[in-house]
């Protein structure tokens, strides 16, 4: 606690807002990877693997243009906006689970978002390569700014932190839109019964614990650096 009371420029809510914070990271990670290994062992009725969800969907949708390939990694499942690409990782491709049905399903929900032209989606891909570059150096440049006592330098960094929250802010309702898609895709088409549809649901919504604990916790550092900001003024 002492130390976050450190960062937290010693107001007492700010370290409480961080700690809160910190434990739903950690319970929103658990959550993800106890509902994963859950519905990864149970299979689909119709025994159909995620890499063939993800070609017939291509079909279905029409979307000849969507190159489908297997990535290494450990649940990297992505859908390239850029290179117009579904990359699978091989537990997710090669199983017909659950979980893997769950997953392809979000991801060509991305695809469809980015044939449909979301606005949302546009947006986040073109702030994307400054928001990578702002998350590397917001911090830095605000702690420069306090050791220097540069009210310039904390601007500078907290207006690049602000950049990486609004990435977060604008993912959400992508992400949560995405699912929503993956859901209605895997339901008409049959994909899964009602009770497995329960499964793909709970595998989703896990999902989504993750990117509101990244919002909450790149608001609590930028309500931080807003503070520590104003001890300086």
């Amino acid at each position: 606690m002492d130390l976050f009371y450190l960062f937290s420029g010693g107001n007492v809510y700010i370290t409480i807002i961080m700690v809160l914070t910190l434990v739903f990271s950690f319970y929103a990670q658990f959550k993800v990877n106890s509902t994963f290994n859950n519905y990864k062992r149970i299979p689909n009725t119709r025994n159909m693997t995620g890499e063939a969800l993800a070609f017939d969907l291509k079909n279905k949708y029409q979307m000849t243009y969507l190159e489908i390939e297997r990535v290494g990694g450990y649940l990297s499942d992505h859908y390239n906006p850029k290179k117009k690409s579904l990359g699978l990782s091989q537990e997710v491709a090669g199983n017909g689970t659950i979980a893997a049905l769950a997953i392809v399903a979000h991801e060509m929900g991305h695809a469809r978002q980015d044939a449909e032209k979301m606005l949302f989606l546009k947006l986040r891909n073109n702030i994307f390569p400054f928001t990578n570059i702002a998350s590397n150096f917001a911090i830095p440049i605000f702690v420069f700014g306090l050791i220097f006592n540069s009210i310039n330098l904390m601007n500078i960094g907290i207006v690049l932190f602000a950049l990486v929250s609004l990435f977060y802010i604008i993912t959400l309702p992508i992400e949560i839109n995405a699912s929503k898609r993956g859901l209605s895709m895997l339901k008409e088409g049959n994909y899964l019964n009602e009770g497995e549809l329960k499964g793909a649901r709970a595998v989703l919504t896990a999902a989504a614990l993750t990117y509101i604990a990244a919002l909450a916790s790149s608001l609590a550092t930028l309500l931080r650096l807003l503070f520590l900001r104003s001890r300086n003024d």
